[in-house]
Order: C-alpha cells, then sequence, then structure tokens
C-alpha cells in the first residue's frame, strides 16, 4: 500500500511540474488525484474547454525514470522535460482548436 502512495505521490509531483508550464503558456489546467484512479492533469483551451486532453505521469517499464502519457497511454514526453511534454500537448490542442 505504500509503494502505491509513494507512486502516487511521484506522478502528482510530475504532474504540477508540467501543470505550471501549461498555465504559464495560457492553457487551463485541473489536477485530479481520486483515490480510485492515477492521478490525471486536464489540460482545455479557456475559450474553449470542450477541446480538452487529459495526461497523466507513469512509471517507465524499465528503470527509475517517468514519462508524461496521454490519458490512453501514448507517451508525450519524459517527465525530465515538461517543457517538451506542454509543447507537445499544446500542439494537439491548438489542432483541434483550429479544425
Amino acid at each position: 500500500m505504500s509503494a502505491l502512495l509513494i507512486t502516487d505521490d511521484t506522478a502528482l509531483a510530475h504532474l504540477e511540474r508540467l501543470t505550471d508550464v501549461l498555465r504559464s503558456a495560457g492553457w487551463a489546467v485541473e489536477v485530479a488525484a481520486p483515490a480510485d484512479r492515477r492521478p490525471s492533469a486536464l489540460i482545455a483551451d479557456p475559450r474553449l474547454p470542450r477541446v480538452n486532453e487529459s495526461v497523466i505521469a507513469v512509471r517507465e517499464r524499465s528503470g527509475d525514470g517517468w514519462s508524461y502519457c496521454y490519458g490512453w497511454g501514448e507517451r508525450i514526453a519524459s517527465c525530465d522535460d515538461p517543457s517538451g511534454a506542454a509543447a507537445a500537448v499544446g500542439r494537439v490542442l491548438a489542432a483541434r482548436r483550429d479544425n
């Protein structure tokens, strides 16, 4: 049980770093950490809230590294690069907004 809490705390800390970068770029972000699911960040265009994406932080299968992933599991970037992850998510959301 304590390993799960440590993992959740680590994931939440990674999401907080990503959140800071996304908010400074003008995106609306809400972080949720429900007891029955992984912590996640919901990123949205503040002018079009229906244009949104969910992001989680997960431990890499090998080693101690962590990655940001879309809610469905596709890897975005290493958690060592929150700026790169924010840019990638921003491009996806901007493309959806502009369509």
